[in-house]
């Protein structure tokens, strides 16, 4: 009887076992769930975090893109004003330089001319 009772209790024992055991397993379950969920929480918050802070380096880059280009834009445009002055101020030089050799020119072969007449005349 003493053995009956010995096989009794130790199942008695295992099946206590065996609850504690399903019940720490739930437990077990669950704080891995709670985890998981401040886990994601807080991975969701990194992520919002670092989305929110390469949106303001690209409005920055952005940004600085703009001013870049501004900068561009007016140094072009001034560079293109002094080189339609130069270009203009060129063409008058050139203008005034044609008319002072067509000058030349016309004096050079007058006195040519004159020379001439005054040989034949001799």
């Amino acid at each position: 009887m003493e053995q009956e009772v010995n096989q009794h209790t130790i199942l008695q024992a295992i099946l206590e076992l065996s609850t504690q055991m399903q019940v720490m397993k739930t437990d077990l379950q669950q704080q891995i769930e709670a985890v998981e969920a401040r886990l994601e929480k807080k991975i969701d918050a990194v992520e919002k975090r670092l989305e929110e802070k390469i949106d303001a380096v690209e409005r920055r880059l952005e940004e600085k893109i703009d001013a870049v280009e501004t900068r561009l834009e007016e140094k072009t445009n001034l560079l293109q004003n002094r080189l339609d002055s130069v270009e203009q101020n060129l063409s008058q030089k050139i203008d005034s330089m044609d008319t002072k050799m067509e000058i030349l020119s016309l004096e050079l072969l007058e006195t040519k001319a004159d020379v001439r007449m005054l040989k034949r005349a001799k």
